[in-house]
């Protein structure tokens, strides 16, 4: 259904967006039971929100002023570009100016694209398309400026912005372009995880006399009880299902093919192994005309899967990123808020490994609608409408509010936390701290970072860790964003990939300029060596590790920062050039990974609990069991994350997760709601005996100096985790 338009009421900015209006309600009475999230938590959701306002309002960003970003679409675009469009648009008295750069010579038009209710995102005849202006661009720049009237826009509302060579229609040529993505939608619709009255689910009486019957279209509709929880729950849902169900007519595969929701949302050589040779995963081995769409032994072997990051043509072979925690580890860097790098910020949201893997604007959004172009087609030819079906933009709403409530939405407050095992609780001090110290125990500081007159940098005393991955997670302790790093991947000793494909081409990461890689700078590749910080909490049960699956182990992993390649990399020195060269011996990366592993398996047991209330709530058997199936799977995660660990191991913990395992598997066989509640009670209770056998929480605990607390709403309190 189409949702219609907030009237601005006033001059003053604060009159903005009050209301949230729906058209074409449904009428239907609400269902008997709360919508099936899975891993979906709309806390998640709603932090993610969060964070997302608070990094666009840093930026500059305000209610009335709507910025947009434009770029290549592989859905979208007549072909490849490299150029890149900025618009922004004042809601308050139309004053509009759009930025464009690698842009060839010529003439190009900006429009605007109403589309209808349920159609695909790619412009339609039934489409209402509006010119904005025209511009002629020089030196591979274009500017565009121009004042909109109030009756330009009467009954128009924004779905996409485009911007096509010469005069021509975007029904006939696409350049580049962009639309909002779920969470702009919020934010312009009025704050809505505070508002406190916005009617009921009726048509609501607009506001007249505001300058614009124009703004974005509305994904939700509150319901007076001050969230969005009825409306969001089963947009969650919905997107669960189009995730993990949805063809979108092409080869079988889903989005849920590779991100397995039964194995933490990846997928790696050994789940490979399990799979039926009929399971769509296969389809490059099984239907012909999809031959080059994988190399088969790259995916079955190192599970990589064939990307075309910087363009077709150009075949990267990446690991598939778990899609965990995206609330905590898509904003982007900013120079503003501490970046280095300003062409971050030309992304929404940091994105795939290498922080720019949706095209586009770069939203998550758009990634999804890349996602289908690339991996879901029935040819190689990949044409929109008749290689698969190109999703709607309720569709695409539905998969981002479903992948922004995935995991957690917040990472822990790892200096409060205190492991009963000793060699876990050094690997956490090894761990939680952010650059090498100085003989005399003093900081590097300056800028250039150094150490005082007489003293020298002292390795092997920490991992410099939580600088990149402060508590744990994949925000830097300075931007409190995701930092995109040159940490030296591509020049490990070996990629194994290339032993079976010796042509590989090599990774350039974030961008698409052309450069040089390998050992030697030999080879050419497309990047600037850049790739995202990956969230830690999550990576014991979510090996191998790094883009391109070099690595088997969490050990392994750790250990690679050890190496050449780290450590005469850009990475091992922070933006002040302080110091953060690894030398870790074997006992300490032994260290290092019981922390890891002792923290994952505290995430889930925490997921593991959500998904066996969900399953507790339910009263559909059928449902109820996929959902303590899930419950316990994550507990058998936390098994053996915690048995992997071997030295330090936490043996009387196992032994009550198994006891708890045990109430979870009858639960899946129970004939009835109140037998599977009895069930899931005591498994519940068990897990949390567990979890304290673990770790203790100290909310009083002293910051040590060696850590830089993150903003309010940045971490777990330990009354949240239980502990």
């Amino acid at each position: 259904m189409k949702l219609t338009h907030v009237l601005f009421g006033g001059a003053a900015a604060s009159s903005l967006l009050a209301a949230l209006v729906m058209v074409g309600v449904d009428h239907r009475p609400p269902p008997a039971e709360a919508p099936i999230l899975g891993h979906g938590d709309l806390d998640t959701l709603k932090a993610a929100f969060d964070s997302w306002r608070r990094a666009y309002e840093g930026q500059g960003g305000r209610p009335e002023l709507l910025r947009l970003n434009l770029g290549h679409s592989k859905v979208l675009s007549e072909r490849f570009t490299q150029a890149k469009g900025r618009l922004e648009l004042n809601l308050l008295d139309g004053a509009l100016e759009f930025s464009a750069s690698g842009l060839d010579p010529g003439r190009y038009t900006l429009w605007f694209v109403d589309q209808r209710p349920g159609t695909s995102v790619r412009p339609e005849a039934s489409d209402r398309l509006l010119p904005i202006g025209s511009f002629v661009a020089e030196r591979g720049q274009g500017h565009l400026q121009t004042r909109l009237e109030p009756s330009q826009l009467a009954g128009f509302t924004l779905d996409t912005v485009v911007l096509s060579a010469g005069d021509q229609s975007p029904l006939d040529h696409v350049l580049i372009a962009g639309a909002a993505d779920l969470l702009q939608k919020l934010y312009y619709a009025g704050k809505p995880w505070t508002v406190a009255e916005v009617g009921d689910l009726k048509r609501l009486a607009l506001r007249q006399g505001g300058p614009f019957e124009f703004l974005l279209p509305k994904v939700a509709q509150a319901d007076g009880a001050a969230d969005l929880a009825p409306v969001l729950g089963p947009l969650v849902a919905q997107g669960r299902k189009l995730f993990h169900k949805e063809t979108f007519a092409g080869n079988g595969r889903t989005c849920g093919t590779c991100h397995r929701e039964d194995n933490n949302f990846t997928i790696d050589p050994n789940y490979i192994m399990t799979l039926p040779k009929s399971d769509p995963l296969f389809v490059a081995e099984t239907n012909p005309a999809l031959a080059g769409l994988e190399n088969p032994t790259l995916m079955r072997k190192y599970g990589l899967i064939l990307t075309n990051v910087d363009g077709p043509g150009h075949d990267i072979f990446r690991s598939v990123p778990h899609t965990l925690s995206l609330a905590t580890s898509i904003t982007s860097e900013t120079v503003a808020a501490g970046g280095k790098f300003p062409a971050d910020a030309q992304f929404a949201h940091a994105t795939g490994w290498s922080g720019d893997g949706a095209p586009g604007s770069g939203s998550l959004r758009e990634f999804a609608l890349g996602a289908v172009a690339q991996h879901l087609p029935k040819t190689l030819q990949r044409r929109p409408g008749v290689d698969f079906r190109v999703p709607t933009a309720e569709e695409l709403d539905a998969i981002q509010a479903y992948l922004l409530s995935l995991g957690r939405s917040k990472d822990y407050p790892v200096y409060q936390l205190r492991f009963t095992d000793a060699l876990t609780e050094t690997g956490k001090l090894l761990f939680d701290t952010k650059q090498n110290p100085c003989t005399g125990g003093t900081a590097q500081t300056g800028e250039p970072a150094s150490c005082p007159s007489g003293q020298t940098v002292v390795l092997g005393q920490t991992a410099n860790c939580n600088g990149c991955h402060q508590n744990a997670g994949a925000r830097s302790s300075t931007t409190h964003a995701n930092p995109t790093r040159n940490t030296g991947v591509e020049g490990m000793g070996l990629n194994p990939g290339r032993l079976l494909k010796p042509d590989l081409a090599y990774d350039g990461g974030f961008g698409q300029v052309v450069a040089t890689c390998g050992l030697q700078g030999e080879q050419p590749c497309y990047g600037d060596g850049r790739f995202n910080t990956p969230p830690l909490i999550e990576a014991a049960d979510t090996a191998p590790f790094f883009h391109n699956n070099a690595v088997s182990t969490l050990e392994e992993a750790i250990a690679s920062y050890n190496s050449d390649a780290f450590n005469t990399s850009p990475g091992a020195l922070t933006d002040k050039a302080a110091d953060r060269r690894v030398k870790l011996d074997s006992t300490q990366v032994v260290a290092v990974a019981s922390f890891l592993r002792a923290i994952n398996a505290l995430e889930n047991l925490r997921l593991s609990d959500r998904l066996d209330h969900q399953a507790m709530a339910v009263a559909r058997n059928a449902t109820a069991r996929e959902l303590a199936r899930l419950g316990y799977k994550e507990n058998q995660d936390a098994i053996k994350v915690l048995k992997e660990g071997v030295l330090g191991n936490y043996w009387r913990v196992v032994q009550r997760l198994e006891d708890a395992a045990h109430f979870q598997q009858r639960a899946l066989s129970a004939p009835g709601r109140a037998a599977r509640r009895t069930l899931l009670r005591k498994a519940l209770a068990i897990k949390q005996e567990a979890r304290t056998m673990i770790a203790r929480c100290d909310p009083n605990a002293p910051v040590p100096p060696t850590v830089a607390v993150p903003p309010e709403g940045f971490q777990y309190t330990c009354a949240e985790l239980g502990l």
